[in-house]
């Protein structure tokens, strides 16, 4: 047996030498796992794990509230993945119940995301593995990189059930700033919050990204409609805006390097 050391639960965890059956209850752990080859070792996931494209195929067990204990129970897991914030009362039940868990805290910038990697190789015990994706996510972080004296300010609005935005201490308010631009709310210290209207038209921003839970052009009408009704028309009629394809800049893992900082670096650097 190993000891590997866990920040949240300030404790080390007691893990076998070789983990053969994995759970991931948090979409960026499971997309590490497959990057780093253990997608064979990944016998369920959560409802929201389906990157990569192979993680679809694994059983869905649970979300970020609840899990099915009676899979659990029949498989009996090396190790369970769950991330902070809203599967805290979930990570402790599981706990509780005599589960070997490893919480994963929430990537406030895209530093933590390449961080987080290693952990998961730490805990897994492909440590190798570990360090080469996150080489290469270096890399590709290296690529992105700006370095400007003025720029672009950047809102971005997401669509979670109602009007959100990122602060300071976020992985997008992050990208942001290493591509070129700047979040016109890094001054705020709250992660993700729901912002003024009069607050966002007085911060004057360039462009507008707008992330919808799955595009289509419902949706591009429908944020449309709502800027209007919102009294925010002068910034889409005047400004760029630029629309993801939906759960994609608030992904936290991987590919969030790989795919988002280069989506974020040709939006920012073409206005």
């Amino acid at each position: 047996m190993r000891r590997v050391y866990n920040e949240i639960f300030d404790d080390f965890i007691s893990l076998p030498d070789k983990i053969k059956k994995i759970v991931s209850l948090d979409p960026a752990t499971t997309e590490s796992l497959f990057m780093m080859g253990l997608g064979d070792k990944v016998i369920a996931t959560d409802a929201f794990s389906y990157r990569p494209e192979e993680a679809r195929k694994k059983p869905k067990i649970g979300s970020y509230t609840h899990v099915n204990e009676d899979f659990l129970r029949q498989n009996k897991p090396d190790v369970i993945f769950t991330t902070t914030g809203a599967q805290k009362a979930l990570t402790k039940r599981l706990v509780e119940e005599g589960y070997t868990v490893y919480p994963l805290g929430v990537s406030n910038s895209v530093y933590r995301i390449i961080n987080n990697v290693e952990v998961v190789s730490l805990v897994c015990n492909v440590k190798e593995e570990g360090r080469r994706l996150a080489s290469f996510l270096l890399g590709q972080l290296s690529r992105y990189t700006v370095e400007r004296t003025i720029r672009a300010k950047v809102y971005v609005e997401f669509d979670l059930g109602g009007v959100i935005t990122s602060g300071y201490p976020t992985h997008v308010s992050d990208a942001i700033y290493l591509v070129g631009g700047r979040n016109i709310f890094d001054d705020k210290d709250e992660a993700y919050f729901t912002p003024f209207d009069q607050d966002i038209m007085s911060r004057e921003p360039d462009v507008i990204i707008y992330e919808p839970k799955r595009l289509n052009e419902y949706e591009k009408e429908r944020f449309m409609r709502k800027m209007r009704e919102r009294g925010l028309e002068e910034l889409i009629k005047n400004k760029k805006v630029v629309f993801t394809i939906g759960d994609f800049l608030a992904h936290q893992g991987p590919s969030f390097i790989t795919d988002g900082l280069k989506f974020l670096h040709e939006v920012i650097n073409k206005t």
